[in-house]
């Protein structure tokens, strides 16, 4: 007898025979002799045969049995091939045999790492715009003009993008759409897919296709069955080319391929490079990888490969890494801990990169603060993230495998490297290609080799462009910065002591190069003899845009000074020399350029490095002075005084150097200008004792000078006078301010009658200073009669300069209105701030950029004046349209007119709130608090006077609209400041403090909190009597008041005898304020008498009760008004 199986096992009568009631294999009683023939056996047959099942092998792992169970055998000359699985379906009766499709597809294997996992893929709501445009382009059926074939969308992105969590996502996505067909993972923890993995899978995932599709791939398969574990290359050629012209073409078949860059092997590049092209234009390949080097060469530039437009990190996942933080928090119970601010700290830190992110979040859950860790790591603080494998080793690991990668072998790489590598990591801001190979040009850099290096590192840099060489170019996150610099072995390690010396010898170079008056034409701005003529108007600074510049240059004037200051060691001489050259021997350019970059440039320490051997010779210091001092001017006429101050600090001391010297009267006026121009700017920024003695020299050294050399020295000592006279004032010292003007003034009316054109401007500011002094000792009539000489110059003055001489005058006029203000002739200040906004607005008219500003603050004061005049109707419009400006302009730069702006809302909450308009008065000064909050954020010492008088008032507002309540916090708020303020100078404020505490009690009062209310009037009585006391003119009226309320809390609270008194001592001060001012006074008075009859009714002193109140009804019967 013999049996065919498959056509190929062939087994036939012999003398081997398996004992009946064994486990055998075959028929019972069946006798069989193998032959010296080939044999092949299958560990499983199953289905139609069932073979497998009577036979009772193990169907399963790599020890399967020949003729399991069989015994006695002689195997002659026999060759054995075993098959795993053999699924097919077989007829055994008789000749003919059916092949089943799925038994010869079961050939080609199972291949791990090739199925997408949900629990990988991106959180929901982040990438829509990356997902939304590549299942777009997946799907589409839009041929593409420029192929036949199928087409590569080549996702790069660097390391920790979150490229794979993406590529889950798409799979996810076009599996559920019905457009996937296959996909595989290069980084499967397991072992690692192979080429042969992937076409075995996209042949399987073809086969799902359609029957169609199925049978002919199995027919090949079964024609030849080496094509199931053939190379993958083969595989495509004879398996998947074959058969696609049985595929729909209403369709687009997607194959998804993530983290190809760990697949060492080139075959699968080779596969993508050369075979997918002949496919139909209906697949589409999705491929993530990091731009690794390798991966790159095989598939840029290629005509079926499109690059992918949106970069995976950057500003652009910045939203979705803050999505993604904000989530996983969510899932923790230390969320509550972590402040808003802390949090926005971290995802700005995170630079939109997830993997770091991530990280952070996964390390921090294992600390013991999170919050503080969180806060050590951002601050670049802790120690324990730097340590831990799980935390910044992680990514490190990362780093060195990427680096690790390239030819460290290769000195002319490494050379190149540890150059533009350590350029990337020193530079204080990105470059370009091409502005870095310029920078390094001396070095023998040139673009090909910043390329070269780029392309390789691609993985650690954001968004890389090989094609745009103007792109800055940035690392992937400043960790990748942190361990190449303090954690990474050699080669990797980057010095930037070293680098940083390199920067700052080659950023020299580049401003030695380039910064001349050919390439930069607005040079020598500040040239000229005028740096020390008083008469002379500084100079405008014209501003420079960074692309007016060449990017090197742009960046040596922005950085060279950081990248000096980042020195540890001395630098060597050729450094030395080049910085000698360009900031001693002629700064002017350097100085120039940085003030109108807005660059910081210390030039100071610059100097002091080129010249290490003490100061340069009287000539050069002369020389090195001038400059300073023009450029100081500039700085300082631009209101940038805090940039003009250390230029004028150096100019002195140049000159202080040689002081013991007998100098020549040139020189010594030059000193005395910049002592004086150096208190001018001093007295700017509020350092008012810090000028004094810089000016009181500069008028001793003009003094003596005019003994000898008077008309040489009086334009000196007038302008040293004039500046001490401001200083004085801002000191207080009114009366020595006062003289010193006087003096001033004297000495500008000589220098007039010589100079009339030259002279008349600083007349005029003399004349307006000293009538500001004369006000300030309380002599306001005098203080109108010298505004107004100066008004009547200006007047004269317009008629040669109608636009300068018009800004004087509208300044001459604001200072009379004021002065006729304090002299209490209010309509006539009304008239004088009329026709300042009449001039301010044909002012604006003509150049509304410069002087809109001023009709703004013209507006302002005239609304002002008109409520002073109790004219508060037609206040209102003027500061409306004040408002209205101020908005305008704070738009363009909030940080110089917020303030004005939240003054002007301030005042007109005042203005509407007089007229009734109270819910209007609330809005307007809430948005005054809320400015006046952000400007005290930053400058408490400056702005929490204004903060706490803008919340007081609005605790008032909200009083009289009834919500007292509301009134309550904003009043704590404003006592809270103003505390604060009188612990530092309670001489000005105490009487504010005051004013807040007398107006809580009212409030708690208001609310039922009548036991507070006591507490807050004592606080107000007691403050109001320390203040009576040093002067009683003024303060008394506030103390009788608060005595009054503190009574009357006192009653409320049970406390009627301890309310006796201080209602008494209200009476009293009442009683003395009538004596001088009844129509006043009087109605208080009548006040506290009839509120003091009802504390004695309450004690039962009937008799003295009854006489109070016939005095209080006697007064309020001549105030009926008023009762």
């Amino acid at each position: 007898m013999e049996q065919h199986i498959g056509g190929d096992l062939q087994i036939s009568e012999g003398s081997t025979s398996i004992p009946t009631g064994s486990t055998g294999n075959t028929s019972r009683g069946l006798s069989t002799r193998v032959q010296p023939s080939y044999v092949q056996t299958a560990a499983l047959i199953d289905e139609g045969g069932q073979v497998g099942e009577r036979m009772g092998t193990n169907t399963t792992g790599s020890n399967r049995s020949i003729l399991y169970g069989a015994s006695g055998f002689t195997l002659q000359n026999a060759h054995l091939q075993t098959a795993d699985r053999i699924s097919n379906t077989y007829n055994i009766h008789g000749e003919s045999k059916v092949i089943e499709v799925n038994e010869a597809l079961r050939l080609l294997g199972n291949p791990k790492g090739c199925a997408w996992d949900p629990a990988r893929a991106c959180l929901d709501g982040t990438r829509v715009v990356h997902i939304e445009a590549i299942t777009s382009w997946a799907t589409s059926l839009e041929a593409d003009p420029t192929t036949s074939g199928a087409r590569i969308l080549l996702v790069p992105g660097p390391a920790g993008s979150g490229k794979s969590a993406l590529a889950h996502t798409i799979c996810k996505e076009l599996s559920r759409s019905g457009h996937l067909v296959c996909s595989v993972f290069f980084d499967h923890p397991g072992p690692q897919p192979t080429a042969e993995d992937f076409t075995v899978v996209l042949v399987q995932g073809l086969c799902t296709v359609g029957d169609p599709v199925k049978k002919a791939i199995a027919e090949l398969i079964i024609q030849n069955k080496t094509l199931a574990s053939a190379p993958a290359s083969r595989q495509i050629e004879d398996l998947v080319l074959p058969i696609v012209a049985n595929l729909p073409s209403t369709r687009t078949f997607v194959i998804g391929i993530d983290a190809l860059d760990e697949q060492p092997n080139p075959a699968m590049l080779k596969l993508l490079r050369d075979y997918v092209p002949r496919l139909p234009s209906t697949f589409r390949f999705v491929l993530t990888t990091r731009p690794d080097p390798l991966v790159m060469q095989y598939l840029e530039n290629r005509p079926h490969i499109i690059s992918f437009p949106h970069p995976l990190v950057g500003d652009t996942s910045q939203a979705d890494v803050k999505t993604f933080i904000v989530d996983r928090l969510s899932m923790t119970d230390y969320q509550a801990t972590i402040s808003s601010e802390l949090l926005e700290t971290f995802i700005a830190k995170s630079e939109g990169l997830f993997l770091w992110a991530e990280t952070v979040l996964n390390h921090i859950d294992n600390t013991y603060d999170q919050a503080g860790e969180l806060a050590d790591i951002i601050a670049g603080a802790s120690s324990y993230w730097t340590e831990t494998e799980t935390a910044a080793g992680k990514l490190e690991k990362l780093y060195e495998h990427i680096l690790s990668k390239l030819q460290w072998k290769d000195p002319r790489f490494v050379k190149k490297y540890t150059i533009i590598m350590g350029a990337l990591v020193t530079l204080r801001e990105p470059l370009s290609r091409r502005g870095l190979a310029a920078v390094y040009s001396p070095d023998r850099i040139a673009e090909n080799d910043v390329r070269g290096i780029c392309m390789l590192i691609r993985p650690l840099l954001k968004d890389y462009s090989k094609d745009d060489p103007t792109r800055p170019i940035h690392l992937l996150h400043l960790s990748v910065q942190e361990y190449l610099v303090h954690r990474a072995p050699y080669p990797f390690r980057i010095d930037c002591e070293v680098h940083h010396n390199t920067l700052s010898r080659l950023c020299l170079l580049v401003v030695q190069r380039e910064l001349t008056s050919a390439k930069v034409p607005i040079l020598g701005y500040s040239d000229g003899d005028w740096a020390w003529d008083v008469t002379e108007r500084g100079r405008d600074i014209p501003v420079i845009l960074r692309q007016s510049l060449t990017e090197p240059l742009w960046y040596s004037i922005q950085h060279f000074n950081a990248h000096w200051r980042s020195l540890r060691e001395e630098a060597g001489k050729e450094n030395i020399t080049l910085l000698r050259e360009i900031v001693v021997e002629n700064p002017q350019p350097i100085l120039e350029v940085a003030a109108s970059t807005k660059s910081k440039v210390d030039i100071i320490s610059l100097q002091r490095k080129a010249l290490p051997y003490g100061p340069p010779t009287l000539a050069l210091a002369r020389r090195m002075a001038k400059i300073y001092v023009s450029l100081g001017r500039c700085l300082y006429g631009a209101t940038r005084d805090a940039e003009a101050l250390p230029l004028l600090q150096e100019a002195v001391s140049l000159y202080t150097s040689y002081e013991d010297e007998n100098l020549d009267t040139a020189v010594e006026l030059e000193f005395a200008a910049s002592l004086t121009w150096l208190g001018s700017c001093l007295y700017c920024l509020d350092r008012h004792d810090d000028a004094l003695p810089h000016v009181e020299e500069a008028v001793t050294i003009c003094r003596q000078l005019s003994l000898t050399h008077e008309n040489k020295a009086r334009a000196a000592l007038a302008h040293s006078l004039e500046t001490m006279g401001y200083v004085l004032d801002k000191l207080k010292r009114y009366d020595e301010a006062n003289d010193v003007n006087i003096e001033a003034l004297g000495l500008y009316r000589q220098l007039v009658v010589g100079h009339p054109e030259k002279f008349q401007h600083r007349l005029g500011l003399a004349l307006r200073n000293l009538a500001w002094s004369l006000d300030g000792c309380g002599k306001h009539v005098e203080a109108v009669a010298v505004i107004q000489e100066e008004v009547e110059l200006r007047r004269k003055m317009m008629e040669h300069d109608r636009r300068i001489s018009g800004a004087d005058l509208a300044r001459s006029l604001e200072r009379r209105a004021k002065y006729l203000i304090n002299a209490e002739r209010t309509p006539e200040a009304v008239e004088c701030s009329q026709e300042v906004v009449q001039i301010c607005r044909w002012l604006v008219h003509d150049n509304p950029e410069e002087f809109n500003s001023g009709l703004a603050d013209s507006l302002h004061n005239l609304a002002n004046d008109l409520n002073d005049c109790g004219r508060v109707d037609e206040a209102i419009p003027f500061s409306c349209e004040a408002i209205e400006i101020y908005r305008q302009l704070v738009s363009n730069s909030p940080f110089t007119f917020e303030p004005d702006l939240a003054e002007s809302l301030h005042n007109h909450a005042s203005y509407t709130s007089k007229a009734g308009r109270i819910t209007e008065a609330v809005g307007y000064r809430q948005e005054a608090v809320e400015i006046r909050q952000r400007l005290a954020h930053d400058n408490p010492e400056k702005s929490n006077p204004d903060l706490a008088t803008s919340m007081h008032n609005l605790a008032s507002d909200l009083d009289k609209c009834g919500r007292v309540d509301e009134a309550i916090p904003f009043s704590c708020e404003a006592i809270e400041i103003r505390r604060q303020l009188v612990a530092n100078d309670p001489s000005t404020f105490e009487p504010n403090l005051a004013n807040s505490l007398h107006s809580h009690a009212l409030y708690t009062t208001k609310a039922g909190k009548i036991t507070e209310a006591v507490g807050y009037s004592q606080d107000a009585v007691q403050i109001r009597r320390r203040l009576a006391h040093d002067n009683p003119e003024k303060f008394n009226a506030g103390l009788a008041n608060s005595l009054h309320n503190l009574a009357s809390d006192l009653y409320n609270c049970g406390q009627v005898a301890d309310a006796i008194p201080f209602s008494c001592e209200a009476i009293e001060i009442y009683r003395q304020l009538v004596a001088n001012d009844p129509s006043t006074f009087e109605p208080d008075l009548a006040n506290s008498l009839h509120n003091h009859a009802i504390y004695l009714e309450g004690l039962g002193r009937t008799e003295e009760a009854f006489e109070c109140r016939r005095e209080a009804d006697d007064i309020r019967s001549r105030h009926p008004a008023q009762s």
